[in-house]
């Protein structure tokens, strides 16, 4: 091979590339992958002269090593690298070692070098240079592999591989290349002579290249399967196609020359393939065919006329073998194909050599062959599971017999005179002498067949039916061949007369014959027809001769030994001596195996060894144990008494039996103590050494348990049961087993495995019960009471559960077993040693798996025994090394588990079961951590368990726990379920604290915070290969090619655990961070695996037959696949959400296009193209950074579905259910509830049926009323039962698909809700927003509207629709979202949509056209899902009633913030935009109220019905989707159904309903379910109340009265003023004051509306009003008289909606024609209302803009601006509307009580002294407002609102403007300011910072408009009021000194009227108090009128408090503000007629 030039390269050329080499050759012919065939042209072109010069290195080259040498200075170029790459002299040195070592080229040293440290992760403890060693065998074992799997793939005779023609004819021509032109045949030979493992190893060792044992053991499996593999390419080659002549005679000359022989004298596998692989050339089987002319083609000896000379010749020759049996083997073929060829026509010249076929089968004869045979060939170990090495032999050996059965017969002859001689006392031959031939033969055969493991069935050939065979043949019988007729004719003739000589070997012969149940029955007809002699003497070899002898040795042993009774019928002879030779006891043994082994493979043969009462067998042979005879021969009787005890019938007879026998002294006595098998284990086998007959008991009693034990075992003479049996398996054999010597290692471990294998098995079948727990005792024969004995599984959790001796032989036998594993040599019995191991476990996991049982039940029950958890038992000390290490030893098997797969699996499922436990997780992470080479072989060998590639079969299986058992023994089935087993513990262990087993398995530091583990790829950093790094390499396995991950297809129940495994860790909060960054930066896993996403294409199922009636076809199996797909979206829902938390945009844009690019135009589409996958270009999608990939292709201008779209096509919303069960013989009713006895819950909490446990209960139902079935009718009965049970399959199949739709329906809606709120709203555009919405909410309701559509599916859908209607109305009214909810709203979802930008309605309601239609979908779509769930769960139609919340809510118009200004109204284009705006919104409110129309009144009376009844959350939304549905109802049509309908009023009556329930709401334990429905109630009458139809209906229903009788608004709470100063923002609970007030709110507001809609001509609304506030006047007083000294926002509101009411309401004023009678009722109303009234106006004074008050709020501002917050604000704006609504009460009072100033009422004095005043509120002015209280405020305070109101008036408008600028200018904003208006101090994007600030900013300007708002009205008002006094005062008042008598007398009068009224009416209401008092006495004076003096004082103080620069500025703020918002010229009227009274009147 060239050494390829100086640059090295990175991947080492005699390693990496021989890998992928192997793979891709795999991957073509084993795999079939269609994409594999071009990669494998491509790779057997470059790899073509690895083959010509096979496992031959690049020679050395002094350059190279002088360039290596100067490496650690001038470096090494190396491939793919621009600069060159230096290295440690010590580097150097060892690649030196390496090439020396090896003779190959320096820089492929340095390569092979390069490459051990990049994978010396996967090699914990080796240097660079042992994985170097390790990586340079295996690239040979790698090349050569590929090599063999090429020759295997060629087209020959006896096997095809089913390639495609193309691949096909590819392969034989490439391998033809090499054999025929490239000699590889010689070059395989020349490598298999030089290869010698002894001397290899010497050298390596002598090099230092071998390391500890576990990598020479590696080193030397490498080198060889080398050898085999290599011997292997032969093999293939000539059993396909015969080699050429000249190979063949190549092969015959190494043969020739090999003498590699094992040390037990059989063949080396690399020998004895060499042999098959020349006896297969000799094959001439092909001939047979009928299609003669195109074998011979085929055939070089029928081809080549010099094929058959020279082989002749060669094998002929005298040149010695180094092997001669090896010749005579070759001999024996040659002699038999000479012979087969005789019967065709040959070559010239060959005929001579066809006819010395004699001489060359004697010449085999001569040497043996059969001989050789036997123990060089067959006895080779694996011998038996290689099916063409076995078949090659069979057809030697049967042809021999079939073709030469003259040669056959010679054979016997000289047999026969053998043993004739050796009877004449001749001298013995040699041990393998030619005369013994027959023998040999005899033997052979015995041997070849005596185990068939591949189930091949060979030995059925010597045998045909008796009915066959014979002259009675009739025509409906085939005859057998000729070759079957002459093989059974040899069976039958060779046991005719046999001498003594050939006994044993014939009866040999037929027990290899006899090896599966078809031949051991023929074999035993034949025995059995043997025996039925005509008249003459049965043969020997019969049954009744061979039970004949048992019994006649029976009856003499048993006489000499003869009991009492028997001496006195004997006569003076005495007993007659009769013992067993050496050769009977032979004879006797080799018949007892062969009636074993005809028993073991035949049932019926069995039962009729059994039931022949002729022959008596049972007996018989315990008769014969129970005499005095050879240990070997009892053993024998006890594995054939085993062996009929595998049918049960006679199973049960043998217990009875074997108690009655007593060979196991079970009742005690004093003879009886000195005799049984006891004895002699302890006295005989023990002496000598030897447990023959111990182990054959052992598997007797095997035999026996496999049935239930009999009840009455030993019933009367002890008490029943196993124990004494258990207790001789246990205590005296098991226990003991370590103390006794043996004369054979390996029969050590056969005791202790024979042992453990019963014991295990009566553990496994215990099922606890109480009754063991509780001690009972029975009577017995000889007297006395004894307890009864317990269950053996019972006893045996007893001992496993405690410190016992028991427990210690098990712990012990496991530490024996790991400590021998770790030294990595075979020992005698290693194979015993592991079966022993294995059992240990096993029995250690099942104690686990019932210890929980067990521990309970002995707790309940109180019993005394002492016993542990078997967790707990683990952690203890182990006395061989002082340390608790037993878990460790456990564990320490999963190290092995590529050689012991079932010792990985047991001990895998043992940490399973203990790993629950947090002590022993921090035991396991301490133990495993102890030391660290220790852990690193640890983990190491659980990465190994991960690693294994074995696919998993596809068996439809019911429902089953992951603790289930899999029985199978299937090495891939075994090894899948460790690798299952092993994530179910890192899944388990994950829930438990840090640092638990799953952490360190998966390489967190457990050293400090999991969270801050930074992991590495292995070798990085010195970081090892994890269980992570396996997983992930599992998963992405396949990625980036067309077909996919692999994984999903091959392991997809593995695949399915991986994908959660990878969820989970992202989903804790501890691992999350490092295993997200570790995916996201070193794998990029989520991308890559979207890609590929949907996972369940056609091309992921798997074909599984399902074998139900019901579904006879072939279905796929998906739901592994869909889980997987299901965890891995929700692991993309937490990147994204993650991704954009953290502001890492380009993956979350990344992961974004994936979903949802369509390929549109600009777009482009992924196409996987194979290879490594990069990033992918998406144009167009925003202008952000793109990434460029070159293994895609862009194809544009393609539509093709989103891949969002796609995964939702998935989940199919159907679901075929099976059929009813139709039931004959069961009832219905009591078969469903027997089913739902048995149901349980998995861990996914599926709802499954225990198949078993039903088959259970159903059985025993039938056996219990079995008397009363007739015998016909079971059958019936019992296919009913299989029936239910099928059905029951069925079931829990489609519960678990449900289960699995719904999880990937729950995975779909995480990805989607994570897409639309939790991703930034820039990465998509909002028209892209909505198409996307559009289409997903169509898509979820065109399959939620389907017919078959499932509830089960569909109810989720209902919240997905929310979620999208949701996001749907934001992308519709981002602009209405600017109150402080939705901008918290926005923050949190990191949203940054069209941060500095403007969007005129015109473009938001633009897309309501554009869109037009898919809206109406979507409402049809909605409205329609409602009416399918008008009968399903209440929760659906709450979340579609929300979805149709929000939809409608699009088509409302949004309040505008700044609309009121001048600068953004105006004239022009925007007002057309703003009016085209509005016309889009009524035309989409026209279409709505349309569509909803057309569906009639269904739909109403639906919504209707379940705003009136239902579930709480139903009743609110369906409340508020009224609400809203009638705000877009013009023309009322809905408002008349309600009415019509009666609903209206039904909700109007359950207000007093409602009203039982509200009075519990303020107590300490509320129920706010009341509150919020009776909110919407309100706020849906308050709808209604809108319209004044509306109302009065409303008021026709009396909802007034409802209303004024409600009692629990006068259960107002005390108020808390700490509280309600404080509760700024409200808690999830409300306070009770809040909760409260919450309802008086809603109740004022629905007032408000009343009045708004009736206005205030109508008077009886208004009175209406006023009878709900006067009947709970007490409430509303205490409102009004308002004591709080401090702003507080709650009470402001209060106060505010209150006195809005009562301006309303009391609009029209009091009249005095209302109490003209002297009714008492309406005397107190007066009273109520005039006590209002003062109120009110007390209230003037205090509710002026004030210097206190600014004060206040700027302390608030001041306070507040760190916060980011606005409450000054907002306290501003509710006080100046609480000051506006007392104002307007006061001008309404006013106006309505007269026409002009001369007949209104006067409500202020005549003092202006409040004006003058600098504050109203000052410490200096209390005098004012302490007589506020008792008198009538004065006109000064109108003036001083006034003055206050101008003033702040240009305050707030000059702040307003600047706002109002930088919100227009927000871009523009500097870093500060930004800061300052964001409120946030923390880190952000400038971005997110420019959304705060714009929220805040708008909300101050709504803040200042509603201020000036305020202030113009209050200036209006209060200018009214002082021109209305004014002119009273100056105009028309007459002093109280001009009056005249007469008029001071009528007004004496009226007042004491008055005076007596208010009295009267006082008491009445229980009014009298001084605050009564002070209102008669303010009323009395105001009404007595005023004196000259004040008249003359308010003249003199009107022109210095009401000075023109106030009224100029006042008619400035009528000029640049009220001019547009109220009626021209008003208050410039109001200012021209105030200026002249002062000019008229005061003379100014």
């Amino acid at each position: 091979m060239a050494a390829g030039g100086m640059a090295v390269n990175s991947e080492a050329r005699l390693w990496g590339p021989y890998k992928e080499l192997e793979q891709t050759v795999q991957a073509a012919v084993f795999r079939k992958l269609p994409d594999a065939i071009h990669d494998l042209e491509i790779a057997l072109k470059k790899h073509k002269p690895d083959f010509i010069a096979l496992l031959k290195n690049p020679p050395k080259n002094a350059t190279y090593r002088t360039a290596v040498r100067g490496a650690t200075k001038n470096g090494l170029p190396v491939m793919g690298d621009q600069s060159k790459q230096t290295f440690s002299q010590q580097f150097i040195e060892e690649a030196l070692i390496l090439s020396d070592l090896f003779d190959m080229s320096e820089i492929a040293a340095v390569e092979l070098l390069m490459a051990g440290e990049r994978q010396q992760a996967e090699f914990p403890g080796l240097t660079r240079g042992l994985v170097a060693v390790l990586l340079y065998y295996d690239g040979q074992k790698s090349l050569i592999n590929s090599l063999r799997t090429l020759l295997q793939s060629r087209e020959g005779r006896m096997w095809t591989m089913e390639l495609t023609p193309d691949l096909s004819s590819m392969v034989n021509q490439y391998t033809d290349q090499l054999i025929q032109r490239d000699r590889l045949i010689n070059t395989i030979l020349d490598q298999l002579n030089q290869m010698n493992l002894t001397r290899e190893m010497d050298r390596l060792q002598k090099d230092r290249a071998l390391g500890p044992p576990k990598h020479k053991k590696q080193v030397s499996d490498l080198y060889k399967e080398i050898q085999i593999i290599l011997a292997d390419c032969l093999f293939c080659l000539a059993t396909q196609q015969p080699l050429e002549k000249a190979d063949t005679l190549r092969l015959i000359q190494h043969l020739r020359a090999d003498n590699s022989v094992s040390a037990d004298g059989s063949l080396e596998p690399v020998a004895l393939c060499l042999l098959m692989a020349l006896l297969f050339c000799f094959d001439v089987t092909l001939l047979e065919q009928e299609d003669g002319r195109e074998v011979i083609q085929r055939l070089p000896m029928m081809t080549d006329p010099r094929y058959i000379p020279d082989i002749h010749q060669e094998l002929m020759s005298a040149q010695a073998w180094a092997n001669p049996g090896m010749r005579s083997v070759v001999l024996l073929a040659w002699g038999v194909t000479l012979r087969q060829l005789n019967q065709y026509q040959t070559p010239a010249g060959v005929n001579g050599i066809c006819e010395e076929d004699e001489i060359v089968i004697n010449e085999a004869l001569a040497g043996n062959v059969f001989h050789f045979l036997r123990v060089a060939v067959v006895a080779v170990p694996d011998f038996h599971k290689e099916e063409y090495y076995l078949k090659k032999i069979h057809g030697i050996v049967t042809d021999f017999i079939f073709h030469m059965p003259l040669k056959v017969k010679e054979l016997r002859t000289r047999g026969d005179e053998a043993a004739r001689l050796a009877a004449s006392q001749t001298p013995q031959e040699a041990p393998t002498s030619p005369s013994h031939g027959f023998q040999y033969l005899l033997r052979l055969i015995g041997d070849l067949y005596k185990t068939d493991p591949l189930g091949l069935q060979l030995s059925v050939e010597y045998w045909c039916p008796q009915e066959n065979y014979g002259p009675h043949e009739t025509t409906y019988n085939v005859r057998p061949p000729q070759r079957q007729v002459s093989l059974y004719k040899f069976v039958r003739l060779a046991g005719d007369l046999l001498p003594v000589s050939l006994y044993v070997p014939y009866i040999d012969m037929l027990i290899g014959l006899s090896s599966n149940p078809q031949s051991a029955h023929f074999c035993f007809d034949l025995l059995k027809v043997n025996g039925m002699g005509s008249g003459g003497p049965a043969s020997a070899v019969s049954w009744y001769h061979i039970f004949l002898s048992l019994n006649q040795y029976y009856t003499s042993l048993r006489r000499e030994v003869p009991s009492s009774s028997d001496l006195s019928h004997m006569g003076p002879r005495g007993p007659h001596p009769r013992g067993i030779t050496p050769q009977e006891l032979d004879g006797l043994v080799t018949v007892l195996k062969l009636c074993r082994t005809v028993s073991e493979y035949n049932e019926n043969c069995r039962v009729a060894f059994c039931e022949n009462q002729q022959w008596q067998v049972a007996v018989v042979l315990f008769g014969l144990v129970t005499c005095s005879i050879p240990l070997n021969l009892k053993a024998e009787i006890f594995r054939v008494l085993a062996a009929f005890a595998k049918t049960p019938d006679v199973a049960a007879s043998l217990w009875h039996t074997l108690e009655a026998s007593q060979i196991l002294t079970t009742v005690g006595s004093s003879t009886s103590a000195q005799s049984g098998i006891l004895v002699e284990l302890e006295e005989v086998e023990t002496r000598g050494e030897e447990f023959h007959m111990t182990r054959a008991f052992l598997s007797l009693l095997d035999s026996l348990t496999d049935i239930p034990v009999p009840l009455g075992l030993g019933a009367g003479l002890r008490a029943p049961g196993l124990q004494p049996y258990l207790e001789f398996v246990k205590d005296h054999v098991f226990e003991k087993f370590y103390a006794r010597s043996y004369k054979n290692p390996s029969e050590k471990w056969q005791v202790a495995g024979d042992c453990l294998r019963i014991l295990c098995k009566l553990l496994r079948e215990y099922e606890v019960v109480g009754e063991d727990f509780v001690e009972e005792y029975v009577e017995v024969q000889m007297g006395g009471v004894v307890p009864t004995n317990k269950s053996p599984g019972y006893i045996i959790m007893l001992h496993l559960l405690k410190d016992s001796n028991f427990l210690s032989t098990v712990l012990k036998i496991l530490d024996d077993s790991i400590r021998q594993l770790e030294m990595h040599k075979t020992i005698p019995g290693q194979e015993s040693l592991e079966l022993v191991s294995l059992l240990c476990l096993q029995l250690i996991e099942t104690s686990l798996e019932k210890s929980g049982t067990f521990l309970d039940a002995c707790r309940e029950t109180g019993a005394s025994a002492l016993v542990s958890a078997m967790d707990r038992l683990l952690l203890s000390i182990n006395p061989r090394s002082g340390k608790a290490d037993h878990l460790v030893n456990v564990t320490k098997f999963i190290k092995f588990s590529i050689p012991l797969p079932e010792h990985a699996q047991s001990a895998m499922k043992i940490l399973y079961r203990v790993c629950h436990s947090t002590p022993v997780q921090v035991a396991l992470v301490n133990l495993f951590t102890s030391n660290q080479m220790s852990h690193l072989e640890l983990l190491h060998g659980f990465v190994e368990c991960l690693e294994v590639e074995e696919p998993e079969q596809a068996v439809e299986k019911t429902i089953q726990l992951p603790e289930e058992e899999d029985d199978s023994k299937e090495t891939g089935r075994i090894r899948n379920s460790t690798r299952q087993y092993l994530l179910q513990v890192l899944l388990r262990s994950l829930d438990q604290p840090a640092p638990n087993l799953a952490h360190l398995l998966l390489g967190f530091d457990i050293r400090k915070s999991v969270s801050k583990t930074l992991l590495q790829d292995p070798g990085i950093l010195g970081a090892p290969k994890t269980c992570l790094h396996a997983v992930l390499s599992l998963l992405e396995k396949g990625v980036g090619t067309h077909s996919g991950p692999t994984c999903l297809r091959d392991t997809p129940r593995l695949s399915e655990l991986a994908y959660k495994l990878i969820y989970l860790l992202a989903a804790n909060r501890e691992t999350s961070t490092p295993t997200l960054r570790y995916l996201r930066t070193t794998r990029d896993f989520l991308y890559r695996q979207l890609q590929h996403l949907p996972f369940t294409q056609q091309f992921y199922k798997r074909p599984v037959m399902i074998s139900q009636s019901w579904l006879m076809k072939l279905i796929f199996s998906e739901r592994p696949v869909m889980i997987s797909q299901s965890w891995l979206m929700k692991l993309i829902a937490i990147e994204l959400r993650l991704t954009s938390l953290n502001r890492q945009r380009s993956h979350t844009q990344r992961l974004m296009r994936a979903l949802l690019d369509d390929g549109s135009e600009g777009q482009t589409v992924f196409q996987p193209a194979g290879g490594d996958d990069g990033d992918f270009t998406y144009d167009g999608f925003t202008d952000q950074v793109s990434y460029m990939s070159q293994t895609s292709r862009p194809f544009r201008s393609r539509q093709v579905r989103r891949k969002l779209l796609g995964l939702l096509d998935e989940v199919d919303f159907s679901q075929r259910y099976p059929p009813t069960m139709h039931l004959e013989f069961f009832e219905l009713t009591l078969i469903e509830q027997a089913i739902k006895s048995v149901e349980t819950q998995t861990e996914q909490e599926v709802l499954y049926c225990d198949v078993k446990r039903l088959h259970y209960v159903l059985m025993n139902e039938l056996n219990n009323f079995q008397g009363n079935i007739m015998v016909t009718q079971r059958p019936g009965v019992l296919e009913e039962v299989e029936n239910i049970l099928q059905h029951v399959v069925r079931r829990n199949r489609i519960r678990q698909e449900l289960n699995t739709k719904q999880q990937a329906l729950e995975a779909w809606r995480q990805v989607t809700e994570v897409l639309l709120t939790g991703c930034p709203e820039d990465l998509l555009t909002a028209e892209d927003r909505q198409t996307v919405l559009f289409e997903l909410l169509q898509e979820l309701q065109r399959k939620v509207t389907e017919d078959d559509a499932l509830t089960e599916l569909t109810a989720p859908v209902a919240g997905i629709i929310l979620t999208l209607m949701t996001n749907l109305r934001q992308c519709f009214c981002q602009d209405g979202i600017t109150d402080d909810e939705g901008s918290r709203f926005l923050t949190m979802l990191d949203s940054t949509a069209g941060l500095g930008q403007t969007r005129s309605w015109g473009q938001g309601s633009g897309s309501r056209t554009q869109f037009a239609s898919s809206l109406q979908l979507v409402l049809k779509g909605v409205i329609d899902h409602i009416l399918l769930s008008s009968g399903g769960q209440q929760r659906v139609r709450a979340n579609l009633y929300g979805s149709l919340l929000y939809y409608l809510q699009i088509a409302q118009k949004p309040k505008s913030l700044t609309s009121t200004e001048p600068e953004l109204t105006g004239d022009g284009v925007g007002k057309r935009i703003l009016a085209d705006s509005h016309s889009e919104y009524e035309q989409l409110r026209r279409e709505n109220v349309a569509t909803i129309l057309s569906y009639g009144d269904n739909f109403m009376d639906m919504l209707c019905r379940d705003a009136c009844d239902g579930h709480d959350v139903g009743r609110m939304l369906a409340l508020s989707v009224l609400d809203t549905i009638l705000s877009m109802d013009k023309f009322q049509q809905w408002m008349t159904f309600m009415s019509s309908k009666g609903y209206l009023q039904h909700l109007v009556d359950s207000l007093l309903h409602d009203d039982q329930q509200l009075q519990t709401l303020l107590s300490a334990t509320p129920q706010l379910r009341v509150l919020y429905i009776y909110l919407s109630k309100l706020s849906l009458l308050t709808r209604v109340a809108e319209s004044a139809v509306g109302a009065h209906t409303l008021l026709q229903c009396g909802v007034m009265q409802r209303l004024a009788g409600s009692v629990f608004f006068d259960l107002r709470p005390d108020f808390d003023r700490e509280a309600d100063d404080g509760a700024v923002e409200e808690d999830f609970l409300p306070s009770p004051m809040a909760r409260y007030r919450q309802l008086l709110f809603s109740a004022l507001k629905f007032c408000l509306a009343m009045l708004t809609s009736l206005g205030i001509e109508n008077q009886d609304c208004g009175n209406q009003v006023m009878q709900f506030i006067l009947s709970h006047g007490d409430v509303f007083h205490g409102i009004l008289r308002d004591r709080q000294p401090n702003l507080s926002l709650a009470t402001l509101r209060e106060l505010a909606l209150t006195t809005a009411v009562l301006a309303r309401a009391n609009a029209r004023g009091i009249p005095d024609a209302e109490f003209d009678d002297l009714d008492p009722a309406g005397i107190e109303l007066k009273g109520q209302k005039v006590r209002i009234e003062r109120q009110m106006l007390a209230l003037m004074p205090k509710y002026c803009m004030c210097e206190r008050v600014n004060k206040q709020l700027k302390l608030l501002e001041s306070d507040e601006s760190t916060r980011g917050k606005d409450l000054s604000s907002e306290l501003a704006v509710v006080f100046l509307e609480v000051s506006a609504n007392v104002t307007s009460y006061c001008r309404a009072v006013i106006s309505t009580s007269g026409p002009t100033s001369q007949f209104c009422r006067v409500l202020f004095r005549p003092n202006l002294e409040e004006a003058l005043a600098r504050d109203l509120g000052s410490t200096d002015d209390t005098s004012f407002l302490s007589k506020s209280a008792i008198q009538a405020p004065s006109l000064g305070v109108v003036v001083y609102q006034l003055r206050q109101c101008a003033n702040n008036f240009m305050l707030v408008y000059e702040t307003h403007k600047q706002h109002l600028r930088k919100l227009q200018s927000l871009a523009d904003l500097s870093t500060d300011d930004l800061k300052q208006f964001s409120g946030v101090e923390e880190k952000m994007s400038s971005h997110q910072r420019q959304k705060l600030a714009k929220s805040r900013l708008t909300k101050i300007v709504h803040c200042k408009e509603e201020q000036l708002r305020y202030f113009a009205y209050i200036l209006e008002n209060c200018l009214f009021m002082l021109w209305r006094h004014l002119e009273y005062y100056l105009v028309h008042c007459v002093p109280v000194t001009q009056q005249s008598a007469m008029y001071q007398s009528q007004t004496r009068r009226q007042t004491q009227l008055r005076r007596l009224q208010d009295l009267t009416g006082t008491a009445r209401s229980s009014m009298v108090d001084s605050e009564a008092d002070s209102f008669a006495n303010v009323d009395r004076q105001l009404m007595m009128g005023v004196t000259s003096e004040e008249i003359e004082t308010l003249k003199e103080t009107a022109n210095s408090a009401i000075h023109d620069s106030l009224l100029k500025k006042i008619h400035e703020i009528d000029q640049v503000y009220c001019k547009s918002r109220t009626h021209y010229s008003f208050v410039e009227a109001l200012i021209r007629r105030v200026r002249r009274l002062l000019r008229l009147h005061t003379g100014s």
